[in-house]
């Protein structure tokens, strides 16, 4: 076994034997993993987050805490194993490491997860194959997989061929049938996100967690219906999932940067018994943490690239990977 191998069989140890812990004592066992994590963190991103969790939980009635032993009653403890260390080791920590030492050496900068609209209606397996493997060399290990009509097979081979990387597949209601959620319970490192207006959200759900796979939903807002985030999140409880994704795409910056202090506010002070995400800003948040920049990349059905600053004329189908970060998002013009 390498060296890296070794570290991760070393954090997968630690994981798996305070995961047992927690059915003893949830409170406890949880606040020493933050601590552990907190003396052994290297990088920032990994004490931010880390010093984050521990505030969280110093309050005994906290709404994660059942929310934890939910997760570990009701999901397949190896899937939450599994992701975890991908999402957070190889991409937050190992991960992080490798994109901060490339992008001092060649000057642009590499976000810390990269969007995908892949399938029938989007990029191709072999081109999202070819995506991924640049992206690991650079050091990222997390990537969003908007479900563009995407086969079965072609999700099984990228979890096959990337066993250490973490993939969330941002899916609709209405896509169920073709999921075959028996076969994909052992893919570890898969999360699904499930549209949460979309029709047969409820049913999809409901297999994912009878089939003990984690899952998330997702919840589009833009201008006109920001003000309603409160009551539409309180709704979404019903899904008994541990996160629920807000996306704000097309919203104003200002209405981003309101509902973003929403989200932060009501994270912190557990307003619902599920962890709120706000997109992009937490990502860009941790980019800005893991390098000096906060930067964002997606890869639209057509192959053109997507920064935070707008839809870009590089395309993946045309250029490298490394040739659109050095064009589209080099160093000191972040956010």
């Amino acid at each position: 076994m390498g060296r890296y191998d070794l570290g991760r069989a070393l954090v997968e140890g630690i994981i798996s034997r305070a995961l047992k812990d927690m059915e003893n004592d949830s409170r406890r066992t949880a606040r020493n993993l933050v601590d552990l994590g907190l003396t052994l963190a290297r990088g920032p991103f990994e004490r931010m987050f880390l010093n984050a969790c521990r505030q969280v939980l110093e309050d005994d009635e906290s709404v994660y805490y059942p929310m934890l032993e939910r997760a570990l009653r009701e999901f397949d403890r190896q899937s939450l194993i599994t992701f975890g260390i991908n999402a957070g080791f190889e991409g937050c920590s190992r991960g992080a490491k490798r994109i901060r030492e490339i992008e001092g050496k060649r000057g642009f900068n590499i976000p810390w997860t990269i969007r995908l609209a892949v399938g029938r209606s989007g990029l191709s397996l072999g081109k999202a194959e070819e995506v991924i493997a640049q992206a690991v060399e650079l050091g990222v290990h997390v990537f969003r997989l908007v479900d563009c009509r995407l086969e079965q097979e072609d999700l099984t081979r990228l979890l096959q061929k990337y066993p250490t990387c973490a993939f969330v597949l941002f899916t609709t209601g209405d896509r169920e049938p073709q999921w075959d959620l028996e076969a994909l319970s052992n893919a570890h490192g898969l999360l699904f996100s499930v549209a949460a207006q979309s029709f047969g959200a409820d049913v999809l759900c409901n297999r994912l967690a009878r089939a003990r796979m984690p899952y998330a939903v997702h919840l589009d807002y833009d201008d006109h219906n920001a003000g309603d985030l409160p009551r539409r999140l309180e709704s979404l409880q019903e899904f008994g999932c541990p996160m629920v994704i807000l996306r704000g795409f097309s919203a104003s910056q200002e209405v981003r940067r309101q509902v973003n202090l929403q989200v932060v506010e009501a994270r912190t002070g557990g307003a619902y018994p599920f962890v709120p995400i706000d997109l992009p800003a937490d990502l860009l948040a941790i980019d800005q943490v893991i390098s000096s920049d906060a930067c964002h990349l997606t890869f639209l059905p057509d192959g053109r690239a997507m920064t935070h600053r707008g839809i870009t004329e590089s395309s993946i189908l045309t250029l490298t990977l490394e040739e659109i970060l050095a064009k589209e998002l080099p160093k000191g013009q972040g956010v």
